[in-house]
């Protein structure tokens, strides 16, 4: 076993024993610590953290087939750029790190938890959509490696909080997990109320409200664009940058009861 998957393990250990995860819950995800967990655990390192509280806020961006397909690409890039932007200007600014993943055939961590100034900027180069949906196993593995990174810094004494929020345009196409997985993690986390979990679903193909409440998902915490275009996209990156700025600023309760897209 490997530094990192030891204090991988070791974490998500701590987080069964302050009741963040149920010993259930932690078979299922122990199982699948591979490399785009650990890649997803990483971040700044404690003793470089000088805030007394942080919030991590992690940013699931679907880059299927279908995102290409509508055209928009670039507006997911401009979306999450104006994210950024929108954090660079809150005066939580420097207790928030933030984590970006995409996802399609594959996953991928563009980074994991960095200060906002580090954080990428997405481009054609660091964001081209194609391929399928691997929604639940993204969703699994990118709460598992937050409960593990939030989890050594609680352990090292900074109290943390999670916002959680994925954005598709689509449903779960290609996972090995499936939505009675993500309900049950989603369950635990929520119950611990250190944590926030949002689902944004662009388009009107599919009953967004129906998968994410499949996945566990709180209805106050579920946003449809029924517009699949850029400016409804770039609009709906506006709603999550201000909802995930009140998060910081712990203007949505966490929990069952989150409200997170409530104005």
């Amino acid at each position: 076993m490997s530094k990192d998957d030891d204090d991988v393990t070791k974490s998500l250990a701590s987080a069964v024993a302050t009741g963040v995860l149920s010993a259930q819950t932690s078979s299922l995800v122990t199982g699948h610590l591979g490399p785009i967990v650990l890649a997803g655990a990483a971040g700044k390192a404690l003793e470089e953290i000088t805030a007394s509280d942080v919030t991590l806020v992690t940013l699931l961006v679907d880059a299927s087939g279908s995102i290409a397909d509508r055209g928009l690409e670039q507006a997911v890039r401009d979306g999450q750029n104006a994210l950024l932007d929108a954090f660079g200007g809150a005066k939580e600014k420097d207790s928030v790190l933030l984590a970006l993943w995409t996802f399609n055939n594959e996953q991928r961590v563009v980074h994991a938890y960095v200060p906002v100034d580090d954080a990428t900027r997405l481009d054609a180069r660091s964001y081209r959509a194609g391929g399928a949906t691997r929604l639940y196993d993204t969703w699994c593995d990118a709460l598992t490696a937050n409960v593990a990174y939030a989890q050594r810094l609680r352990d090292g004494g900074t109290p943390t909080r999670s916002v959680v929020v994925v954005l598709t345009d689509g449903e779960d196409v290609g996972s090995s997990r499936t939505s009675r997985d993500c309900a049950k993690l989603s369950k635990d986390l929520l119950a611990s109320e250190l944590f926030t979990l949002a689902f944004v679903g662009v388009g009107k193909d599919v009953d967004f409200g129906l998968i994410a409440a499949a996945m566990g998902i709180p209805p106050g915490c579920v946003h449809v664009q029924r517009d699949a275009t850029a400016s409804g996209l770039r609009q709906t990156f506006q709603l999550v940058s201000r909802s995930a700025i009140r998060a910081s600023q712990g203007r949505v309760a966490p929990g069952v009861n989150a409200g997170f897209f409530t104005p």
